[in-house]
């Protein structure tokens, strides 16, 4: 992932198998695009007057001519601020010019998958996460992300996207006397990575099984189809999940992501 040369910078609509129509008719996600680069933008769930900016060519982060030129773009639209997805380090040198600010650090750990065995099964069932129960995963995901970091159902669609191959399951509370998902977990395949893309678990449940059977089925699905790296996320100070992706094999990579804000008021 780096900047990329300028190269016209544009802004489309783009179809999606999840997309909302704001009261003004404009439907979401919209596209930016330019010749060195593309992102995803929709309004934050939490706060409609926030851009949700995600670089989709690979995470790359273009230039900061296009950036200042899709910057330029959101606030006409009516935007007061901007908030990124995860990027490299480099790529956040790149925001940081354009006046973004850090607001989240994430460890990026990587699996080798080969030879990979798989932990003893500790009897907590995943089953499949069905289109129509994913407004109870959003509920799932906010309890366990909070507002700043939460996604919704939308979010949770897009993120079923955003790899062509994915893989959506989840832990019912009918096995601890509860009702609807208590934990779920996104995985996306993308040529032979396996990516562990969301895992949340509800706060009432954390520690008893649920995130650990979910990641470990991600991992076997990874390897059945002959993937051979598994890589996943998690924020610096999130030691529960941390001591999870280690405890099944993984390793913390020497440079991780970061997620970054701006206003746009002064532009």
């Amino acid at each position: 992932m780096r900047s990329g040369a300028p190269a016209g910078a544009t802004v489309t609509d783009v179809s999606s198998r999840a997309r909302t129509a704001s009261p003004g008719g404009v439907e979401w996600p919209l596209v930016l695009h330019s010749g060195a680069g593309r992102a995803r933008v929709r309004p934050w769930w939490h706060n409609p007057t926030v851009a949700q900016l995600t670089f989709t060519e690979h995470g790359l982060v273009p230039s900061s001519t296009v950036l200042r030129v899709w910057l330029g773009e959101l606030r006409a639209r009516g935007f007061t601020a901007v908030r990124s997805g995860a990027v490299t380090e480099s790529g956040a040198d790149t925001l940081q010019r354009q006046g973004f600010q850090v607001m989240q650090r994430l460890h990026l750990l990587d699996l080798s998958l080969i030879g990979w065995r798989a932990p003893t099964d500790n009897g907590v069932r995943a089953d499949r996460l069905r289109v129509r129960d994913r407004p109870a995963a959003a509920v799932v995901d906010l309890a366990a992300f909070g507002d700043t970091w939460a996604m919704d159902s939308i979010g949770i669609a897009e993120t079923c996207a955003a790899t062509p191959t994915h893989r959506s399951r989840s832990v019912d509370g009918a096995q601890f006397n509860s009702s609807g998902p208590i934990a779920y977990a996104i995985t996306g395949r993308a040529d032979h990575t396996g990516y562990l893309q969301r895992l949340a678990v509800h706060p009432v449940y954390q520690g008893r099984g649920a995130g650990r059977s979910l990641t470990r089925d991600s991992l076997i699905w990874m390897q059945r189809r002959r993937l051979t790296r598994a890589m996943v996320n998690t924020h610096v100070d999130n030691e529960v999940a941390l001591g999870l992706y280690l405890d099944m094999g993984f390793r913390v990579l020497p440079h991780g992501l970061r997620v970054l804000t701006r206003g746009l008021d002064d532009l």
